[in-house]
């Protein structure tokens, strides 16, 4: 195992135990590979310390903030070279205005997250790294005495959609990403609306963990032992990017399909309470990740219903390899430039074309179109994408290396310049 590559510090807006399955913390995981990695966690607040005391992750961290267990912790026995660093909770901040006393109260956190890395970093012979901020840009201030090697941005989402994090979070990114040695994001359009804050940006597309979702079904899951068929599956987080309407359609005019989700419900976005009163809607709740599978297997059609608008344009969605890994049809709207998928899935371009592109994603389905749908998600494995990301790095540091080498020379030849003139 190379890991003489340089060590990187992730700081990200998932946490390693979050609900969520987490573009950063699987390209931390496979960038472990070839060289330490510590993954920072988003830190927690007070407030969450006094309103989720019985929450698991919380109780986890407790002794690590009691000063009984160190920060600095190795969750994942496949990943050795992974370690997860986690800072004591912080003040709560982010309800503040964009004002002098917000940026004060920033730059109080910033050092109190550094303070704990630099510890970290002291403690384990680190002295030069390279910096990854993965969407957490509130916490891109870097106050650190060690060297660090090459600063880069990674973009997942469209950060204006995120609520929360939006109210900073917009223009922290922008002044983030214009400083930044280069950027990486998720989708072409998320590239392209960096490339015009930062020319050196890059495109790595999300992945699936395709070994666990091309596996055999393990067994129909229970909860389906009331649900008929037919089934179209939704899996994933139950927020603003969904089309009530349509599904609401759906399942009003056509009884005789079962429509299920499994994901949780986001508390401020979910708009679907008029989809909980149809009796062929079943709402099944967040479910372990290795469960998945089975629960698409249980399926007929995978949807991806995502409103295509300014928000959703910017998504490439996680799902649809992980869909595509089970072999399953996936039917899905046209919210993002999805080109390449084009000859396996079925796309709607209309909220009125939904049923009609369900029932030809059953008509038309066949081994040999399992077949290629699977072929298609083992080419976007996170394995081959942490390979592209890790390119990008190297390249990265190469082509620091040669301009800090350019700059050397010719300040040593304005240097003999002006020593010449002196005599």
């Amino acid at each position: 195992m190379n890991t003489a590559k340089l060590p990187v510090v992730m700081q990200a807006l998932p946490r390693w135990d979050g609900k969520y399955a987490s573009t950063s913390l699987n390209l931390a995981k496979e960038l472990s590979k070839e060289r330490r990695v510590f993954y920072c966690d988003h830190p927690f607040t007070y407030k969450d310390l006094f309103t989720g005391k019985t929450r698991q992750d919380i109780r986890f961290r407790k002794p690590i903030w009691a000063g009984k267990s160190s920060p600095v912790y190795q969750p994942f026995a496949d990943f050795p070279n992974l370690s997860v660093v986690s800072p004591a909770p912080t003040l709560v901040i982010n309800f503040l205005p964009k004002s002098v006393l917000y940026d004060l109260a920033e730059n109080f956190v910033n050092r109190h997250i550094w303070k704990t890395l630099n510890r970290v970093l002291s403690a384990q012979g680190i002295s030069k790294f390279i910096y990854i901020n993965s969407f957490d840009p509130c916490f891109s201030r870097i106050y650190t005495p060690f060297e660090v090697a090459l600063k880069v941005y990674h973009s997942v989402d469209n950060i204006a959609g995120e609520r929360y994090i939006a109210r900073h979070g917009v223009r922290r990114e922008q002044e983030f990403a214009k400083i930044a040695d280069l950027t990486i994001s998720t989708s072409l359009a998320l590239t392209e609306k960096l490339r015009a804050l930062n020319p050196k940006s890059h495109f790595v597309p999300n992945a699936a963990d395709y070994a666990l979702f091309s596996r055999p079904c393990a067994g129909e899951p229970k909860a389906f032992e009331k649900i008929p068929k037919p089934r179209v599956l939704y899996m994933g987080n139950i927020g603003l990017r969904i089309d009530y309407d349509a599904l609401e359609d759906l399942a009003k005019n056509h009884p005789e399909w079962q429509l299920v989700f499994v994901g949780p419900k986001d508390p401020r976005e979910f708009r679907g309470q008029a989809l909980e009163a149809l009796p062929n809607v079943w709402f099944l709740g967040a479910k372990p990740y290795a469960e998945l599978p089975d629960y698409a297997h249980a399926a007929d059609v995978c949807l991806i219903p995502f409103i295509p608008n300014d928000l959703t344009k910017f998504i490439y969605p996680l799902k649809i390899n992980e869909y595509l890994g089970t072999g399953k049809p996936v039917v899905t709207s046209r919210f993002a430039d999805l080109t390449e998928f084009e000859t396996t899935v079925q796309i709607y371009e209309s909220p009125e074309m939904l049923y009609d592109a369900i029932m030809q994603a059953v008509k038309e389905n066949s081994p040999e179109k399992e077949a290629a749908r699977k072929k298609v998600a083992s080419a976007n494995t996170w394995e081959e994408r942490g390979k592209r990301f890790d390119k990008i790095l190297e390249d990265g540091l190469r082509e620091r290396s040669q301009i800090e080498k350019s700059q050397l020379k010719k300040d040593a030849h304005g240097q003999k310049n002006s020593e010449r003139k002196k005599i």
